[in-house]
């Protein structure tokens, strides 16, 4: 007996040394960026969360609706537009005028529709193919009152210029890097402009660097952690090992990946 307990005290030492997790320190620029980043959601979705509130006690007034939203137009500097959506999906409002041409097109096809009408709840969308005809991100809050759907406001935005306001001041004249990867692989900002929008796992660009491929699967699939990887040294054509950190910034169950890399 004494030496089957002394066996399994054997397999379990060396089980639990197998599974020891690696220790590292985040940078703290990434910790800035998630803050600063959740900062500008917060007040986005504050003022939302209030049209929504407004929202309610005019409906169905589609002119007051309309002032409603042209009040959050005000509201923020990096949303390009702003919306009502009817609960069968229809673009009934916008502002700011530019995009009145987009009114009245049914989008009740896309994912953060669906979602959003699904679970009565806020959602941040992954970035798509807007009907307006850029590709963009928006964060749609439900208009909901005695648990029926009235329709919802939404805020369609650049991630690319948000996170360019969010990240320049922290990496601008360092001698590091940041990029953020939407989960699933689409870069959503980078400080060489070619690669936003690009997807690590199918994007032809990256198929000579494999271990590029494994650091994204690994950032893609884990919360934060540490690696390395060779590319390209920003703005040229010299490949370089990065040293690479990342965490996850989270809203609304989307993630983001926040990357920083220092060539080596």
């Amino acid at each position: 007996m004494k030496t089957k307990l002394l066996y399994l005290t054997i397999s379990l030492t060396i089980l639990l040394g197998g599974c020891k997790k690696e220790v590292f320190e985040l940078p703290g620029e990434l910790e800035t960026a998630k803050t600063n980043l959740a900062a500008e959601f917060n007040v986005l979705n504050q003022h939302l969360a209030s049209a929504v509130v407004n929202t309610m006690a005019i409906y169905p007034d589609t002119v007051l609706i309309r002032e409603e939203i042209k009040n959050l137009v005000k509201s923020s500097d990096f949303v390009t537009e702003f919306s009502w959506i009817t609960p069968s999906g229809i673009l009934q409002i916008i502002e700011p005028p530019i995009y009145y041409a987009s009114q009245g097109i049914d989008i009740s096809g896309q994912d953060h529709i669906i979602k959003t009408f699904a679970t009565k709840l806020p959602v941040l969308s992954h970035q798509f193919y807007a009907v307006e005809g850029f590709y963009a991100s928006v964060v749609i809050h439900p208009v909901v009152k005695n648990n029926i759907i009235l329709g919802a406001v939404d805020a369609l935005f650049y991630p690319e210029q948000l996170l360019e306001n969010v990240l320049k001041p922290i990496f601008e004249g360092k001698d590091f890097e940041m990029w953020v990867m939407e989960k699933g692989g689409k870069t959503l900002y980078d400080q060489d402009a070619g690669e936003i929008g690009r997807n690590l796992f199918t994007d032809p660009l990256y198929a000579g660097f494999p271990e590029l491929l494994v650091a994204a699967r690994k950032i893609d699939t884990e919360e934060s952690g540490t690696t390395t990887y060779s590319f390209y040294k920003a703005g040229t054509n010299q490949t370089v090992t990065k040293l690479t950190y990342w965490d996850t910034f989270e809203l609304y169950g989307t993630q983001w990946k926040l990357v920083w890399v220092k060539a080596q």
